[in-house]
């Protein structure tokens, strides 16, 4: 409800309907409009609600137009979507991490929609939903290793093609003080979270370049903007991780504007990560979405073929702004809310994308 009444009230379409219809319509329509108000308010408070609606329109205004220009820099300045350029039932996707989590509904997503879809992960097998689905195949391969990557996707590119979409989603997480941290936990963190990604996109991305097509899908988190403890490695790895992002929608600008980028940056998810920990969000004041929620806002990005920045986190949108806050303010906040979890780590699959 309270988003509803805030959405509308910096609605410029809104607040600038009722501005001209109180200031600039015909007498015929302002009049009797004045008059019907005037038996509620004083004249001074009416006043006052136009010299509101006047703020409200401005805000409103400014907003829409800096996200249109957002939109459109994050799209490299282009006007047109690339959707006419896909036909999906042929168009390849690679997801990563796709047997569990995020990345196995992304696959039964994607597949759902006709297109091809290379799922990747370190386990054996698929579970049997994605087995006997036809669309999807599977390679076995460990992200964080270069070489296997390479081969995983000389095998995709031989056997089926050259994908033009790539979805980093593998990722994995463990509660930890910063002084208790052991260098194999910290090398495997970020060798999931952020090194595979310079692995697949160097493996994928040059054949979109030459064909001058595609869209690279970085899954990052809110922890993007907010480091907590006891997660700090997890929260460098996604700070990293829309670094990255940033820097690979630089580089392609230059050489191949129609490839796309998009970074996901979702809120607590009910996956593996906070496993026992979901009371202890909630009474922190946090939602903890569901796993499809997220995975529907990625495939509706990649279907319209569109860059972007998702920010998935009802209510708590404004965290994307936090650094350029004070520093003491932002500090004051970050500290007020403490430990959002206990620490204790947890035992994930490669696979486990967690937010």
């Amino acid at each position: 409800m309270a988003s509803t009444v805030t959405k509308a009230a910096l609605s410029p379409v809104i607040t600038g309907a009722l501005l001209v219809a109180l200031t600039k319509a015909p007498p015929n329509i302002r009049e009797p409009l004045l008059q019907q108000l005037s038996q509620y308010v004083s004249a001074e408070n009416i006043t006052r609600i136009i010299t509101g609606l006047k703020w409200l329109f401005g805000l409103g205004l400014t907003g829409t137009v800096n996200t249109f220009l957002s939109e459109l820099s994050q799209n490299n300045w282009r006007w047109s979507s690339e959707k006419h350029r896909y036909d999906w039932p042929n168009e390849i996707v690679v997801v990563t991490g796709a047997a569990s989590g995020f990345g196995r509904l992304l696959a039964l997503d994607f597949a759902s929609h006709g297109l091809r879809v290379m799922a990747l992960d370190v386990h054996d097998s698929l579970p049997k939903d994605m087995q006997s689905n036809s669309r999807i195949s599977y390679y076995k391969c460990d992200v964080t290793d270069s070489d296997a990557v390479n081969a995983t996707a000389q095998a995709i590119q031989s056997q089926h093609g050259h994908p033009s979409i790539l979805i980093n989603n593998a990722g994995i997480g463990f509660t930890s003080r910063i002084v208790d941290c052991k260098p194999k936990q910290i090398q495997k963190i970020f060798g999931v979270n952020i090194m595979s990604h310079y692995y697949t996109v160097a493996a994928f991305v040059p054949a979109m370049i030459a064909r001058r097509k595609g869209h690279v899908i970085t899954i990052a988190s809110m922890a993007s903007f907010v480091t907590s403890s006891p997660i700090v490695p997890y929260c460098n790895t996604k700070v990293a991780a829309l670094s990255f992002h940033e820097g690979l929608t630089s580089e392609l600008r230059a050489v191949a504007p129609e490839i796309k980028t998009t970074c996901v940056h979702p809120t607590w998810a009910r996956t593996a990560i906070i496993q026992g920990q979901e009371e202890q969000i909630k009474k922190a004041g946090m939602n903890v979405l569901e796993p499809q929620v997220i995975a529907d806002a990625i495939v509706k990005q990649v279907l319209s073929a569109r860059g972007g920045q998702l920010i998935i986190a009802p209510g708590f949108t404004w965290l994307a702004n936090l650094r350029a806050w004070p520093w003491w303010l932002s500090s004051f906040i970050t500290s007020r809310s403490g430990p959002v979890i206990e620490e204790e780590e947890a035992k994930l699959p490669l696979a486990g994308k967690v937010a």
